[in-house]
């Protein structure tokens, strides 16, 4: 295995690093025969960072983890759908993308190569709005680009197929938490995120319990209308009214939730699909999903996904990944 593990570094200097937007690997530096990370993959390439680096011009181990040969078929695919006009002709290369995906990830593969298809294909997002969710928290950025990411593979498997669509689902995934940005988000916001997209309500108790302060709050219970105000703003959709999906990723089935208080029996699956693509993602520094993706996929755990209609969405992703499986099994 160490041997392996060996074979897969590659040198590469700080100017071939410098092309790349999205870090698709493990870079590392080395100090006395040990290996630290200098970025993960999917870390935004800042400019910062090449400055840095650029004085000494160091050379790094670089530890590859996309597939580019399965990176670009992907992105062809999805360039494809973008000129179809025939439903019949756009649905069958949908379901060839989701067969692809299923192939790829049933074995021990990195899901930033799909991230990377994904991005490079449907992200609208300004670079100024990107580095201002990566200057913020490394991992809230982390959180955004695989969130939307899974917005795409959930939507084709409930049936939205259009290429129009999927860039919508993307990019209103990915600014889910732009409303975060600010100067009092912090380490207690961060946590609060996630223990409210594990169950609606934790978030704000965990900040109550954590004596965080009014500003912290703030920053936690208005995000949701900050993030729609900036989308709104954007004119990056091309159903801007789909915008208010943004405000129902927070709330409770009994209309409880925040900022608005609907119930969850006035979400679409459109909703549905952003709310459960959110959900799967938190903002945190290791993911196990990034090389088990079909299996964290089929085991996912959530309150959120026995809740109607994310339950339906959640459903319709698992019967289509049981239906391939089962197709293969019947061809072997």
């Amino acid at each position: 295995m160490a041997e392996e593990q060996k074979k897969n570094l590659i040198q590469m200097p700080i100017k071939d690093f410098a092309k790349k937007i999205i870090c698709d690997g493990h870079l590392y530096v080395t100090y006395n025969s040990r290996k630290f990370y200098v970025m993960r993959p999917g870390i935004f390439v800042d400019s910062e960072f090449i400055k840095k680096y650029a004085v000494s011009n160091q050379v790094f181990e670089f530890e590859p983890v996309v597939s580019l040969e399965v990176k670009e078929k992907f992105k062809n695919f999805f360039k494809e759908l973008r000129f179809l006009k025939q439903e019949k002709q756009i649905r069958e290369k949908c379901e060839e993308i989701i067969r692809l995906f299923f192939d790829f990830y049933s074995g021990d593969n990195h899901f930033l190569t799909f991230a990377l298809a994904c991005y490079e294909e449907f992200c609208l997002v300004s670079p100024d709005t990107q580095e201002k969710i990566h200057e913020i928290d490394l991992y809230l950025f982390r959180k955004s680009f695989y969130s939307s990411a899974f917005s795409v593979i959930i939507a084709m498997a409930n049936n939205f197929f259009h290429h129009s669509m999927l860039q919508d689902f993307y990019n209103l995934t990915f600014c889910l938490d732009i409303g975060l940005c600010d100067k009092n988000y912090s380490y207690y916001v961060a946590v609060a995120c996630n223990y409210e997209n594990q169950k609606p309500g934790a978030g704000l108790a965990y900040l109550e319990s954590n004596s965080a302060s009014a500003l912290e709050k703030r920053v936690f219970l208005n995000h949701p209308e900050k993030s729609y105000e900036f989308i709104i703003q954007s004119n990056i959709l091309s159903y801007p009214e789909l915008a208010e999906t943004i405000l129902y990723q927070h709330e409770l089935s009994d209309g409880s939730g925040f900022p608005r208080g609907i119930p969850k029996s006035q979400v679409s699956n459109w909703e549905a699909v952003t709310i459960l693509s959110d959900s799967m993602v938190e903002i945190i520094k290791a993911y196990h999903f990034e090389t088990s993706v079909v299996e964290y996929m089929k085991q996912f755990k959530n309150s959120k996904i026995t809740d109607l209609p994310i339950a339906r969405v959640y459903k319709k992703l698992k019967l289509i990944m049981d239906y391939i499986c089962s197709r293969r099994e019947v061809a072997s």
